[in-house]
Parts: structure tokens; sequence; C-alpha cells
């Protein structure tokens, strides 16, 4: 159950949906267990969201908003390095998921089956995240051509990136058990991981 000192209840709320919406899945996914997962009663639950899919789309819309949006400012941004692009995504992807562990389970238990959701909050933000990593695939093109970087397809930098973020998270009861790595010791080691992947790939690429 989540430490309900430490959230306000909308937090609260979303957080524990998003708990039982990976672990159950949307359709099996009852009101009681998430206002038991909450630390609340039904009733102030029905308060806040009068049912399922409203905590869904508040999830994916507040969520959405804070880890994508981030992403764009990132990618957005042309007078910076790739090195530097590649440091300030690891920081953001892994401090938004230690902020929200369950996220990336959530996105790729729920949102993976109507990926098009991703298309369409991205537009209500004003953005289309097509668009931001064709501008990163061209950087990563233009810094190879320019002999900065060793060759290398921008779309498998940015999924080699992608992937060292977020497995730690999607494979956490995996990492804690073989590993027999306590909730402390796994949040300094996920923390850790913010330099770690950095300079694992900017090495990688790097001439």
């Amino acid at each position: 159950m989540i430490d309900v000192k430490e959230k306000p209840t909308e937090e609260l709320i979303l957080d524990a949906a998003m708990k039982v919406f990976t672990r159950k899945g949307f359709a099996a996914a009852r009101m009681e267990e998430i206002a038991k997962e909450a630390g609340i009663n039904r009733a102030l639950l029905h308060y806040y969201h009068r049912d399922k899919q409203t905590m869904f789309n508040r999830i994916f819309e507040s969520r959405f908003k804070e880890f994508f949006k981030g992403l764009f400012v990132i990618f957005e941004s042309d007078n910076i390095s790739i090195f530097e692009k590649i440091k300030r995504m690891v920081d953001h992807e892994i401090s938004t998921l230690i902020k929200h562990p369950d996220l990336a389970r959530f996105i790729i238990t729920e949102i993976a089956q109507t990926p098009e959701l991703l298309i369409e909050y991205g537009m209500k933000l004003g953005v289309n995240p097509r668009m931001f990593i064709e501008t990163f695939e061209k950087q990563v093109a233009k810094e190879v051509n320019e002999g900065l970087i060793k060759p290398i397809d921008g779309k498998q930098l940015l999924i080699n990136i992608m992937s060292l973020c977020i497995y730690p998270f999607v494979a956490r009861p995996i990492i804690q058990t073989m590993m027999k790595v306590d909730e402390t010791s796994y949040y300094k080691m996920v923390e850790q991981r913010k330099k770690e992947v950095s300079e694992f790939i900017i090495n990688a690429i790097k001439k």
C-alpha cells in the first residue's frame, strides 16, 4: 500500500490505479482494489473519479505530460551536442521513473495495446512525437557525417537509451530477487544509473 503521508490524495489515487492496472490489467481492475491500494475508502475515491476510465485517462494525460514533454524539450534543443542530449535524456527518464516506478510497466501492459494514444496526447500538448524523433535522427546523422561520433542509426541510438533507462524498472522484481537488493539499495542503484548509462552510451559512440 502507498504511504498516504507522502502524497496528496489525487496523487495517491493515480499511483494506486496505475499499480492495480499494471498488476491486473484495465479490464480486470476493480474500484475497490484501487481504493484499498491507495489506503482510502471507496466514497473518497468516487469523489475524485467516478469510474476506471476517467482514472485511466487522467493517469495517461498527467504521466504522459510529465514524461514526454520533458523529452520534447530536450529533443527541441538544437544548440547542444548529442552527448549533452544523451545526458539530459537519461537523467529525465530515470528521474521520472524513480518518481513513478510503475509507469514503465503500465505503459508496456496497457498503452502498448493502443500506441496511437501517444500520438494523440502528444498532439494535445502541441507536439508531434514523430517529428521530434526525426529531429533527433537528423542530428545523429549530422554528427556522424561530421566525424564527431561513430556511425550509428538514430533510431538504434534512441532505442539503446530508452532500453537502458527503462529495463531496471520493468524488471524490478527480478533484479531485487536475483541480486538480493532491498528497496533502499535498489533506488540507490537506479540513481547511480544516470551516470552509468550516460557514460556507457557516450563512450560507445564517441570517436
